[in-house]
């Protein structure tokens, strides 16, 4: 298998930053930058530059991440197969999803799969669509799920789980149970950033209908659901949020969900990895996921 000096100078590589490469690897910040002064004694080059406490790669150090990639991956492979033969995975899989997913969705697929392969590690790490396509073009994630709509040519989109973006408010707001979509302009609204996948949905259908998102009045945005349905509850405004984030809030009564004439908002969620082979792991748990959101119990799970 790979020297373990290798392996170090991958995830360096990737990226460079001592203190989080310490914390994924579970090591500590001297033992990381000893690794990589002994490969670059072994090697004869200088792998990066510190500059300023900064570590920045030279160009040896990109020829030997590009060549070094490749075997990373097959290496994990081979581990798969391997962890196939004994039937015991273990590892580290990173995951990445953006808002809605990462808190409404995933969390009780995530528990059911650590419980039946509790060898293996999963880190997840949430941000807005933009965040979360980028991480997989850096290779800091070996799998994640989007609310977007597919825009990168170097990422593979996979259909995941339909969704429906409501239009919702206060269960006690004075605002009617139904409007015409001509007389959204006559209310107030909260957005999440530009940046968001359920913003740019949200902005594309508008428009499709009819509706330029700029003719809305935008009292307040927001970045996260959280702090939006919490805004709504105090508000007389209106928000569009997907029918899976306001579950809990429609079941207690705080939220209502405001009828939308002319308009329908869709969406399809969809899992993500770069371009080529998934990596094996990864393919495992969007197995897993899908053989969950296919279950009887999870469609019972998420009906209003």
């Amino acid at each position: 298998m790979l020297d373990h000096k290798y392996i170090i100078f991958y995830h360096l590589a990737r990226n460079p930053n001592t203190t989080r490469v310490a914390e994924e690897l579970l090591l500590s910040q001297p033992a990381i930058s000893k690794n990589i002064k002994e490969l670059e004694k072994e090697l004869g080059i200088t792998l990066f530059h510190r500059i300023k406490g900064r570590m920045q790669i030279t160009e040896a150090g990109k020829f030997l991440y590009k060549e070094t990639e490749a075997i990373v991956k097959q290496e994990r492979v081979i581990q798969f197969k391997l962890d196939q033969i004994r039937g015991n995975f273990k590892g580290t899989l990173h995951l990445g999803a953006s808002t809605t997913l990462s808190q409404y969705i995933l969390p009780p697929i995530l528990a059911q799969f650590t419980s039946r392969h509790t060898g293996i590690s999963i880190n997840l790490i949430s941000g807005n669509t933009q965040q979360i396509e980028q991480a997989i073009l850096n290779n800091e994630l070996h799998l994640a799920f989007i609310e977007g709509t597919p825009s990168q040519p170097d990422i593979h989109y996979v259909p995941f789980l339909k969704d429906e973006i409501v239009l919702v408010c206060a269960t006690d707001s004075k605002i009617p149970e139904t409007i015409n979509k001509n007389n959204l302009i006559n209310h107030n609204f909260v957005f999440r950033e530009k940046g968001s996948g359920t913003y740019h949905v949200i902005k594309k259908q508008l428009a499709a209908s009819g509706i330029p998102i700029d003719t809305l009045n935008t009292q307040l945005i927001l970045g996260t659901t959280e702090g939006i349905k919490q805004y709504l509850q105090h508000s007389e405004c209106l928000a569009f949020l997907s029918i899976h984030s306001i579950y809990q809030e429609l079941k207690d009564n705080q939220l209502r969900i405001v009828e939308t004439k002319g308009l329908t908002i869709e969406r399809v969620f969809h899992a993500i990895y770069r371009q080529g082979e998934p990596d094996p792991y990864a393919q495992r748990f969007f197995n897993f996921t899908l053989n969950i959101r296919n279950s009887d119990r999870y469609l019972k799970s998420i009906k209003l």
